[in-house]
């Protein structure tokens, strides 16, 4: 059930696992890695593909975010991939209300994150 991965997220950043997100190519799709060398590539290229400024944020439990900080949250749970994955479209937003007014509801409250920027790609020239 998507909403217990986002729960599985939420305890692992209680207990002090490091976890980074970026947006991808695909509009709504975001990559998360506990690895940031894994997603230096994939930023460079979303930033390339859309031809504008992106970053590779730190992913903080919503609680810790502070002033100035964005918000992750899920907009709708997807089917899952064939491998039983979850998939979800992602946004990011500016403050604590929006994310709770937008987030998906269908299968019961879902956690959503603080996003502290951790590095910014430019697209390539």
């Amino acid at each position: 059930m998507s909403v217990d991965f986002l729960s599985d997220i939420e305890q692992s950043l209680d207990r002090g696992t490091v976890l980074f997100a970026c947006p991808s190519v695909n509009s709504g799709e975001w990559i998360l890695s506990k690895v940031l060398d894994e997603l230096r590539p994939k930023a460079q290229r979303a930033a390339n593909s859309k031809k504008h400024e992106l970053h590779i944020y730190r992913i903080v439990n919503a609680m810790d975010a502070v002033n100035g900080d964005s918000f992750l949250v899920v907009r709708k749970f997807l089917d899952p991939q064939t491998d039983g994955t979850p998939r979800m479209h992602w946004a990011l937003v500016d403050t604590r209300e929006a994310s709770e007014m937008m987030r998906d509801v269908s299968q019961g409250p879902s956690p959503y994150f603080g996003a502290v920027i951790e590095e910014t790609y430019k697209p390539a020239l």
